[in-house]
């Protein structure tokens, strides 16, 4: 009963064995651990088979020695079935947190951290006696508490706490021989631990070995320096000796696991973590928990592109056509931020869904909507899921990988858990029961079997128990080490640091990291220990504890050497060529849908232009729930269409007819009213507030009679056109494009108007690289031939009379125009000329060469503005190369 210290402690852990001793491990991990240890050290021996040894977690152990003395049937509640009860009674007391579920859950899972602090830390004050003088929000809990007790007892239940302090006297009054314990991975046992082992017999605390003979210190510029430095360490560590056993501990991994798994891919370290990753966000059990909601509800738009994109909704062809599907409701600007299983089948997209998956989906929902007239018992809703799920097609036709079939099981143990909420006898309906398996879901961690990694990578805690050939331990900042915590609030501050509970004071939350990293320093030969001296825009010093403890040990902190902030590449195996080819438009393509926006984006990126027009690649807009920008702009332009569509459409043509208008006010909601009738997007008016659309329609009503009041400022003019499509011809490249519209000026010139709601300039047409060729092709490629362009302008039709104008280049201004225009005017200033028409159709031509050319180079106009917004650098990889790399290094060194 004490601490056996050991040079190596391997040995002492084999010889405990070979004696018939019991190892007990404080995590699972760190008995995984020992146990993978120990078959190892016998395959090195040569033997070909040995006896099992007898290596238990600590929970293990306590469970398997209470079962073996407990035999009345006695049913020991899991952690889900813990909290509803805690719930219940909450819910029962009438306190205000039951009125909703999340806080309700919220506070049940305090009391059961608070149960479990009594219950390892001070089970004297499990006797509600001894809690009399409690009060406020700890006299709460103590009432909770003494019914939570009352109805265990009744009901013959025992939460998994009480175990301990269950199982202590019935080893205290059994005279049997026990085997001794060996104890590893314990930093700090608790008073119910340390009694349960008294009343056991004899038992041993081993740590680990010799002090760590090369330590380092390492202060680093920030985190991600600090990752890769530690990754490269890494490296460096498996090249020297591929045998090599290495720890890599962080608390921030649950929070940076991707970046740790870039980080350690790009230098090719197998590595894994000793924690898993929240079930709900494994794909095969995300996928099943979707499809279970589309079935009575509804899922967000980019819930159901995920759901078509994995293997697990259907076969490879069905998803193949329900991508097709859903990418031509957003062409068709028919998106919504929520669908439900009966709207998306509804929808019209002139793509017809596959039969085999429409039939499954509409039979699937319609059984669980005869299984959901009545409540049910949670297991006889975990029951339906698997069928549901299996009509529905989850999880695919391909065969599952160790990893997916490993996942699938923990899915069907989460899923058994939910079934186990039935134990007191309660029903429930089926969203409640989605409810609880969504929350079994996000709290079950998910972690694959271990493939025996080089690397593991675990936390200050989780890594007791376990030894390495080298450890590295980072974040070792002030800020982080100790780590900082806060004390329950259900339990009184005076109680929890008179029992020495977890986070009770500074000192003790010290005095643990302290045996922590004593631990650390006994667990490997070479220990590196790092902080970064920057982290979100705030400075760190290295940890003051650290700082003592290597102090101690003659150790200084310094900066990372040389092989550990510059990689070295291996000598290239293949060479590097730099492809030149293009890929010619070929006359079999027709003419370009695309338009104008086919120069433009030629003019922005070749690549861009490339990669929409011919690869059909898009930029994935996300639906919103009220009218998006372009619907309002659509909206706008079918409004004007119809007030300067003439006797067609009920509208006007001239200067003349509309200074003539009796009620200007009413001539435009009439014709804002048809227009929204008209291009209002389906489904629109059913999943929209109508009081939202009337808003709508009189805002819009607003902003157009507010414009043409401005419009009857003018010169005298009239309207040619209005939405002209056309298509034009660019030395042999045939666009499609459509005018908003075209005025003749008092001098027989044309007027070239584009509407935009925004507060667009001219200057996006300068040369040499225009960043928006669209008013300059017009007209120079789509006006007739005998047509004269007096003028190129966009029309900022926006609300409020300072932002509201013409902006663009007119031959003459003032008397075409506006006669009112000021000599500061812009319009006055930067008058079109003829030698701009020649400049721009001569670089329209170029652009358009390039494209039939196939010119596709990365060559954004203007780094990083013109990529932010591109939406296509996944396709690009633009970032990877070195001009991006450059100019956002440049921003970070401007920042700082």
């Amino acid at each position: 009963m004490g601490t056996i210290h050991n040079a190596n402690p391997a040995v002492k852990l084999d010889a405990w064995l070979h004696g018939g001793g019991r190892v007990v491990a404080a995590s699972e991990r760190a008995a995984r651990t020992a146990l993978a240890n120990y078959h190892r050290r016998r395959r090195a021996e040569g033997l070909a088979a040995w006896p099992a040894p007898d290596v238990l977690s600590w929970q293990a152990f306590v469970r398997q020695e209470w079962a073996q003395r407990r035999i009345e049937g006695i049913l020991i509640l899991n952690p889900f079935q813990e909290q509803a009860l805690w719930a219940d009674i909450i819910h029962a007391s009438g306190h205000g947190a039951a009125l909703l579920p999340g806080p309700l859950r919220r506070l049940a899972g305090l009391c059961m951290e608070a149960h479990s602090l009594l219950c390892a830390y001070a089970s004297q004050l499990l006797d509600p006696r001894s809690r009399r003088g409690w009060q406020q929000d700890a006299g709460i809990f103590s009432n909770w508490l003494e019914t939570f007790d009352s109805e265990c007892q009744a009901r013959k239940l025992i939460s998994a706490e009480r175990i301990t302090d269950d199982l202590t006297p019935l080893l205290r009054n059994d005279n049997e021989r026990r085997p001794g314990l060996l104890l590893i991975g314990f930093d700090r046992l608790t008073p119910s631990q340390e009694q349960l082992f008294n009343a056991w017999g004899e038992w041993r605390l081993v740590e680990s070995g010799n002090q760590a003979s090369d330590i380092h210190s390492y202060s680093v510029s920030d985190p991600a320096t600090e990752l890769a430095a530690c990754a490269r360490w890494c490296r460096t560590q498996l090249d020297a000796n591929p045998a090599a056993r290495l720890l890599v501990i962080t608390q921030e991994a649950p929070n940076r696991r991707g970046e740790f798994e870039r980080a350690f891919r790009h230098e090719n370290v197998p590595a894994e973590f000793s924690l898993g990753v929240p079930l709900s966000t494994v794909g095969i059990a995300r996928a099943a928990a979707l499809l279970l909601h589309w079935l009575d509800n509804s899922l967000s738009e980019h819930e159901i592109d995920w759901l078509f994109a994995v293997p697990y909704a259907g076969s490879a062809a069905e998803r193949s056509i329900l991508q097709a599907f859903h990418r031509q409701i957003r062409r068709r600007n028919q998106q919504r931020p929520q669908w439900t299983l009966d709207a998306f089948l509804a929808e019209r997209a002139g793509v017809t869904l596959a039969d085999p998956w429409v039939r499954r989906m509409r039979t699937t929902r319609q059984r669980l909507l005869v299984e959901t007239r009545r409540t049910r018992k949670p297991l006889e809703w975990a029951e339906l899921v698997p069928q549901l799920l299996n009509e529905a097609g989850w999880p695919g036709e391909q065969a599952l990988t160790s990893s997916e079939f490993q996942a699938m099981r923990r899915w069907e143990q989460a899923l058994a858990a939910c079934g186990s909420l039935g134990f007191d006898g309660q029903r429930m309906e089926w969203n409640k029961f989605l409810l609880e398996l969504d929350q079994a879901l996000a709290i079950t961690l998910f972690a694959a079997e271990s493939e025996d990694a080089p690397v593991l990578i675990a936390g200050p805690a989780e890594s007791a128990g376990i030894d390495a050939d080298a450890v590295w331990f980072l974040s070792t900042d002030d800020d982080s080490w100790p780590s900082r915590g806060s004390l329950n609030p259900l339990l009184p501050p005076e109680v929890q640091r008179a029992t020495q509970m977890p986070h009770a004071t500074a000192q003790q939350d010290r005095e643990l990291a302290q045996a922590m990293t004593e631990r650390i320093l006994q667990s490997a030969p070479t220990v590196c220990f790092s902080y970064a001296r920057l982290q979100e825009g705030v400075e760190r010093r290295a940890s003051r504890l650290i700082t003592k403890l290597t102090t101690n040990f003659e150790v200084k902190t310094e900066q990372l050497p040389a092989e550990l902030t510059h990689r070295t590449l291996p000598k290239p195996q293949t060479e590097r060529i730099v492809d030149t080819n293009r890929i010619p438009l070929r006359a079999s393509e027709g003419a370009v849908a695309g338009g104008s926006r086919l120069i433009t984006t030629q003019s922005l990126c070749p690549f861009q232009a490339f990669a929409v027009e011919r690869l059909a690649a898009e930029k994935w807009e996300a639906a919103q729930a009220g009218l998006t920008a372009l619907v309002r702009g659509n909206l706008l332009h079918e409004a004007m269409a119809l007030v300067w569509g003439g006797t067609a459409t009920g509208g006007i043509r001239s200067l003349t007819e509309l200074k003539s208008l009796p009620n200007l006010t009413s001539f435009v909601a009439s014709h804002v009213s048809t227009a929204v009738r008209a291009k209002l997007p389906a489904g629109a008016r059913e999943r929209m507030p109508a009081r939202y659309l009337e808003l709508e329609e009189q805002r819009l009503t607003r902003l157009v009679t507010e414009w043409l009041q401005y419009e009857a400022r003018r010169q005298d003019f009239s309207v040619e056109n209005v939405e002209l499509k056309h298509e034009v011809k660019v030395d042999g490249l045939t666009l499609r494009v459509r005018l908003d519209r075209v005025d003749r000026l008092n001098d027989g010139s044309m007027l070239v108007i584009d509407y935009k709601t925004g507060d667009e300039k001219p200057n996006k047409w300068d040369l040499p690289r225009p960043e928006d060729a669209q008013l300059p092709l017009y007209a120079g490629f789509a006006l007739p031939h005998e047509s004269e362009a007096g003028g190129l302008v966009f029309a900022k039709v926006r609300t409020g009379e300072k932002n509201m104008g013409f902006a663009g280049r007119v031959t003459a201004a003032k008397t075409t125009l506006l006669g009112d225009l000021t000599n500061s005017s812009s319009l006055l200033k930067n008058p079109l000329t003829i030698e701009q028409l020649d400049a721009w159709h001569a670089k329209i031509q170029q652009l358009a060469l390039d494209f039939l050319a196939g010119r596709a180079d990365v060559d954004p106009r203007e780094l990083p503005r013109t990529c932010e917004k591109c939406g296509l650098q996944p396709l690009c990889r633009i970032h990877e190369t070195a001009a991006y790399t450059g100019i956002a290094n440049e921003e970070e060194s401007a920042d700082e």
